[in-house]
């Protein structure tokens, strides 16, 4: 269609329609474009989206429909910096023209993501996710280390687990998880508990969120914190959908908390009946050897034929044979019979009432011991005391009193060591055991 400044001829007038139509068609070859801008007036209706980005100069209509809306992680809120993905549209009935979503992310997503990549291209090359570096578990661990939020429901959930399924000690290790930090505090929590060498396996994680909660997980300091731990580490963060790069530089990666506490130590029940089943096991191979072996002798007595003596020799023989075989079978089983009951005390011994009992006594002891020292002190305190006050009872001047010797005083108090404190005519106090009396001096002369 030619457009012009003059007016159409009446025969060549359009509909509303088919100028809507037209100018669909102009806009339908546009290829999808990107568009920020900041989410206003966001309404839902049946699951569809409608709301508007704006910036300072203008703001364009978007359309989100509920079945792109099913499959994205961020959805729009109002207010929020936003990046749609789509193409231009006219709604031909309306006569209006919108931006049809086909993704919708925060902006400054795709910066982030491109980052990441780079990140995981980088670390992966210098071989911290490479297959052949990684630790297996240990089957039976002593101590598990849990390096997570002390306050989230992860932590809960993987103490829970390991005490359903076998009783070892758990050291829980709190770090921050999410937020400005948390990468740092992940890794001091990893270098910490890695170099006090208190933990035969490490589960670092958290619970679920979003992909902004679980960033920390993806920074550099992290991921290079894993890779460097010498104890053997999982890596159980969010649900089974999130895979993070400690994920990938871990020497295992649980799908969820709950589910690494389940890797990492087997169910006390499934080992006893382990322990049944081998012990079953190896009596049945020892009764078929036995039984082979009879089967044996059978065959070596039918051939040695029916000659007397050769009979009674290989007779003897037979029977010596198979009494040292019954004996060395006998042996082997005894053997692995001792083997099972020491696996079973070690399992009893490792049970955590056991070790509370024996603590429990080596507490009772001290305090007793912690008794008797303190007595044995009091006593020598007492006595001490007793030989300082009994010096003091010997040096008192009151005790010099008792034996006939008096007290001179001054009438203004002070005592009188000597004559240089008195001069004829003073008068002084005279101090006896059962009282006192007033004096005046009418001679003083030095002694011999």
């Amino acid at each position: 269609m030619a457009w012009n400044d003059e007016a159409a001829p009446p025969s060549t007038a359009l509909t509303v329609t088919a100028v809507n139509e037209q100018i669909r068609g102009l806009l339908s070859p546009m290829p999808a474009v990107r568009v920020q801008g900041e989410v206003s007036r966001i309404s839902i209706s049946a699951g569809h989206y409608y709301f508007d980005l704006k910036d300072a100069g203008s703001k364009l209509s978007v359309r989100l429909w509920k079945t792109v809306a099913a499959r994205l992680r961020h959805l729009p809120r109002e207010g929020q910096q936003m990046v749609v993905t789509g193409r231009i549209d006219v709604w031909v009935p309306g006569g209006a023209y919108a931006l049809i979503a086909q993704n919708v992310e925060p902006a400054g997503q795709g910066a982030q993501w491109l980052a990441l990549q780079q990140l995981k291209e980088k670390l992966n090359a210098q071989g911290l996710f490479d297959p052949a570096r990684k630790k297996p578990l240990p089957y039976l661990p002593k101590t598990v280390a849990l390096v997570t939020s002390p306050t989230g429901a992860a932590v809960a959930d993987m103490l829970r687990i390991l005490r359903q399924r076998c009783p070892v000690r758990v050291l829980v290790v709190p770090v921050k998880v999410q937020g400005e930090g948390a990468a740092a505090s992940i890794a001091a929590g990893i270098e910490f508990i890695d170099q006090l060498g208190w933990a035969d396996v490490i589960v670092v994680g958290r619970g679920g969120g979003s992909a902004e909660d679980l960033w920390a997980f993806n920074e550099e300091a992290a991921v290079r914190a894993v890779a460097a731990c010498k104890t053997p580490i999982v890596s159980a963060v969010g649900h089974e959908i999130d895979t993070l790069l400690t994920d990938l530089a871990a020497d295992s990666r649980a799908p969820t908390p709950t589910a690494a506490a389940e890797m990492v130590v087997p169910r006390h029940a499934d080992l006893v009946a382990w322990l049944v089943q081998w012990q079953r096991r190896a009596a049945q191979s020892v009764q078929r050897q036995l039984g082979s072996d009879r089967r044996h002798l059978q065959q070596l007595k039918a051939r040695l034929g029916s000659g007397d003596a050769v009979t009674a020799m290989r007779s003897v023989q037979l029977d010596d044979l198979q009494q040292r075989l019954a004996r060395a079978l006998t042996r082997q089983l005894d053997g692995e019979r001792r083997k099972l009951e020491r696996l079973r005390s070690r399992l009893q011994i490792a049970h955590p009432l056991r070790k509370l009992a024996g603590q429990r006594r080596q507490l009772e002891a001290q305090h007793q011991r912690l008794l008797t020292a303190g007595r044995a002190m009091l006593s020598q305190r007492r006595q001490w005391w007793q030989r300082r006050r009994d010096v003091l009872a010997v040096l008192s001047p009151t005790a010099a009193l008792e034996r006939g010797y008096a007290i001179v005083r001054r009438a203004d108090g002070p005592a009188v060591a000597g004559i240089g404190g008195v001069a004829v005519g003073d008068q002084v106090q005279v101090l006896l055991r059962d009282g006192r009396f007033g004096a005046a001096v009418t001679l003083v002369e030095p002694r011999d």
